[in-house]
């Protein structure tokens, strides 16, 4: 029977980093299987398309809006077709040499379906088998659909229909669900001329954020015509060949031409026999795993989204580290104390650590400090005066617990607390530091002072 030493399932952004890091940095003999498109999910229809698509859609709103900056341009229109032909070209440009580097390095990469039969047996879909040494999923994600009455009837969008389905935007869109990918496309869509509604059943929008930081977004999303309902019940979803309607409990219903569900995500296992493998999930779906991220067969890990925790393609690569570490005999314990996240609409939002209520939750005897961005002068400056800086500290020490940016360019804002808090340096071991005129960043450090003054 054939055999390796390392068999990497899943050729997405962590998979990559495994096979890859360990073909170059160890002598073991190292295979990659990928069922759809080296680059996986966030290089083709997540993070990479929608960012691109962001970028369009805040241009077109800029020029849109040139005469607030004495300019005047007669007519902006979308080429949605072009735009969609930048997401291929940026695409190709960052993964277009596909399984060739991989191969310089010696890992045999194969682009079929693998599935994980037994404790060290993978079956390729052509019919071979595999026996590894150790095995790694990283198999990914995918969209979770709630459990509304007539949704899985009719030709509802995931984040993947939306980027690469439409000939052209809709002329109107209702979003479910108010998380990042639901709030960027509701924007992206809203520039591109779709009458948007985005609907919430938590009791605010951007539901996993500080609540006042989310709701400090409001008025920059309303102000383009979106429609931000949270707080709702959706009793039913019906399609009639042509146009959705959702039913609303108490209130009138939604009717749009496109429906976007964005609630969420869940680990994909489906093909794999995890009982013989000697994988146990928990009671939500989620692998079981150690601090290195093994699960029950010490031979076996999961990383990246597939774990069902903090799906973000920067925590995939530090768990790529920490697989990579383990794999090669130098175990680390994994740390999500400090990760940053960021919404990439506009303006951005952005945080790190705990909200308020999640440190006040946790016992913690708490101090904030909130500078808005309408006190700034390069906000004013830009013309995008939306939003705050909002850090959360332990009123003994002055350490930050928490940093939540909504603003122009806050998921680069963002990486100064993030810095503070990987350091546990207080804030008032650094509210004296000179930050440039005008910058931004000058808020960060108002906040930073605000914490200062009440410790002090």
């Amino acid at each position: 029977m054939d055999s390796v030493d390392v068999f990497v399932i899943g050729g997405g952004g962590t998979g990559s980093e495994i096979a890859f890091s360990l073909a170059r940095s160890s002598g073991l003999s190292v295979a990659l299987a990928e069922r759809d498109k080296l680059g996986g999910e966030c290089n083709h229809y997540g993070c990479v398309p929608t960012k691109v698509m962001l970028r369009s859609a805040k241009i077109a709103k800029l020029a849109r809006d040139g005469e607030r900056f004495g300019l005047r341009i007669p007519d902006v229109s979308v080429d949605f077709p072009a735009v969609r032909q930048r997401i291929r070209d940026v695409i190709t440009a960052q993964s277009g040499d596909g399984a060739t580097p991989f191969e310089r390095l010696g890992v045999r990469v194969f682009l079929q379906e693998a599935r994980l039969v037994g404790e060290h047996r993978v079956e390729l879909a052509d019919g071979s088998v595999i026996e590894a040494g150790k095995v790694v999923l990283a198999t990914g994600t995918e969209a979770a659909v709630p459990p509304i009455a007539g949704i899985e009837d009719g030709p509802f969008w995931t984040n993947r229909e939306a980027i690469w389905e439409p000939a052209a935007p809709p002329r109107s869109l209702a979003v479910i669900g108010t998380g990042a990918v639901g709030i960027e496309f509701a924007q992206i869509y809203a520039r591109f001329g779709a009458h948007v509604t985005a609907l919430e059943v938590l009791p605010h929008v951007l539901p996993q954020e500080d609540e006042e930081a989310a709701a400090s977004i409001l008025p920059a999303l309303e102000a383009e015509g979106i429609s931000m309902r949270s707080g709702v019940r959706i009793e039913g979803a019906r399609h009639d060949g042509t146009a959705w309607s959702l039913a609303i409990e108490g209130d009138a219903p939604v009717i749009a031409d496109e429906l976007l569900v964005a609630t969420g995500r869940r680990p994909v296992f489906g093909p794999h026999d995890l009982a013989a493998a000697g994988i146990e999930l928990d009671d939500g779906g989620n692998p079981v795993l150690s601090e290195t991220l093994r699960t029950r067969n010490p031979d076996v890990w999961v990383a990246g989204d597939a774990t069902g925790d903090l799906l973000f393609t920067h925590v995939g690569s530090y768990e790529a580290e920490l697989v990579v570490k383990d794999v090669l005999g130098h175990p680390e314990a994994r740390d999500y104390r400090v990760v940053p996240r960021v919404t990439f609409c506009d303006p951005e939002v952005a945080s790190v650590g705990l909200t308020e209520q999640q440190a006040r939750d946790d016992g913690r005897d708490v101090i904030t400090s909130v500078m808005r961005f309408d006190d700034n002068e390069r906000a004013h400056i830009d013309g995008s005066t939306h939003g705050l800086v909002k850090v959360v500290a332990d009123r003994g020490t002055g350490e930050l617990l928490g940093g939540h940016i909504v603003g122009e360019e806050a998921g680069a804002l963002i990486h100064e607390i993030v810095v503070l808090m990987a350091a546990r340096t207080p804030a008032t071991a650094v509210h004296r530091a000179i930050h440039a005129y005008p910058t931004l960043s000058e808020s960060v450090k108002g906040a930073l002072l605000g914490i200062h003054e009440q410790v002090g």
